[in-house]
């Protein structure tokens, strides 16, 4: 069955609608003062947004993942790439997480506010020590005392975290290391203990807050723990895989928009008495980035449909983060690269996407790290 069939394509162009009137508008000026429009969550989640595949008993609409994968290729219209992960880590990363593992207290305290968009979640994984080694890395630590975690530590690089209502945050648990010590927990952070340290300035993505998180003898009650004890490693290794393919989504629309607008260019701008599109050098190279972005175009479809069917094909989800993410980063490069001075210009929003776009071989698990573990199911 195809991904998407006559209610997805209705949706598609109601979203693309709602996007293109209400939030492209104030692209740029959002992002010239990477402004976080905060407000968007609650309206979002009011129309359904933030809920699409979610449980019908905790607020969402019980439909297929097809419809977050039309959700995810119309947020880039919105031309900021910022916001876009911002929301996108609210349907695909937090949401996922309290709906599979969180108890009936745990989806009614959060899940039900954060579909609806009266809170915001963030995912606190990454530390200052690093990211990629998440077995290794974790040295925020939590200390059982009877009913509470004590938990102690810091969490960097983290979507959202400033503007968080709480952190879903993974913690050492067990002192003696390996996979079965880490666990995942909700912590919210009104809790006495949890500030942000820092909003951390970036290259590109201005209007997705990023955050620098302390924990101080936090004590966050044992009910909050997310699922198992002990077994957090193995729940986020199997939520990013989502994450990563939704993304990849999201990173194809953004290259498909820059595309086409640098085609619209190509059409328009003129150099030796022709338009530039007429020049062979410029036609074969375009016509290549078209062929590189429709193989990873249908490679992420034929996935996200066995992904929507329930198969969850690891190690090609490998290769979409670090083939397809590449592939997009070189097509807004050469694009970019057509546009000549224009492209240089900050009032161009290509310059955003191409600034924004260098994000996407590094989060969420870097190239090189997707690389080995493809090499890895290939027993090499």
């Amino acid at each position: 069955m195809a991904l998407f069939g006559p209610d997805h394509n209705a949706f598609r162009a109601h979203f693309r609608a709602y996007v293109e009137s209400e939030i492209t508008p104030h692209a740029d000026e959002w992002e010239e003062h990477a402004y976080f429009p905060r407000q968007l969550f609650p309206e979002f989640g009011s129309k359904g947004f933030f809920g699409l595949n979610r449980d019908p008993a905790f607020g969402g609409q019980g439909l297929d993942f097809g419809f977050n994968a039309v959700l995810a290729e119309e947020l880039p219209r919105s031309k900021m790439m910022g916001l876009t992960l911002s929301l996108l880590g609210q349907t695909n990363i937090y949401t996922p997480l309290l709906e599979r593992l969180g108890t009936r207290e745990q989806k009614t305290q959060f899940l039900e506010p954060t579909i609806r968009g009266q809170m915001i979640g963030a995912l606190g994984v990454t530390e200052p020590s690093g990211g990629s080694d998440i077995i290794g890395m974790v040295n925020t630590r939590a200390r059982d005392e009877g009913d509470f975690w004590v938990v102690s530590g810091e969490k960097k690089f983290i979507t959202n975290g400033p503007v968080a209502d709480y952190v879903i945050t993974l913690v050492r648990t067990r002192s003696e290391g390996g996979p079965y010590s880490l666990s995942l927990m909700v912590i919210p952070t009104a809790l006495p203990g949890f500030r942000v340290k820092a909003e951390l300035k970036k290259l590109g993505l201005r209007t997705s807050p990023t955050g620098w998180l302390e924990f101080e003898e936090c004590h966050v009650p044992k009910r909050m723990t997310l699922g198992k004890p002990h077994l957090g490693h193995f729940y986020l290794l199997q939520n990013i895989l989502e994450e990563r393919l939704v993304g990849a989504l999201a990173a194809l629309s953004s290259a498909k928009l820059v595309f086409d607008d640098t085609v619209k260019h190509l059409q328009t701008r003129h150099a030796f008495r022709q338009p530039l599109s007429k020049l062979q050098a410029v036609r074969h190279r375009m016509s290549e980035l078209a062929a590189c972005y429709e193989s990873c175009r249908r490679f992420t479809y034929s996935v996200c449909e066995s992904f929507r069917d329930g198969k969850v094909e690891a190690k090609e989800i490998c290769m979409i983060k670090f083939l397809v993410y590449e592939t997009v980063q070189n097509i807004i490069e050469r694009c970019l690269q057509f546009h000549g001075g224009h492209g240089f210009l900050e009032e161009n929003w290509i310059a955003r996407v191409y600034r924004d776009a260098r994000a996407l071989t590094i989060g969420g698990g870097n190239s090189e790290l997707m690389k080995d573990l493809v090499a890895s199911y290939l027993k090499l």
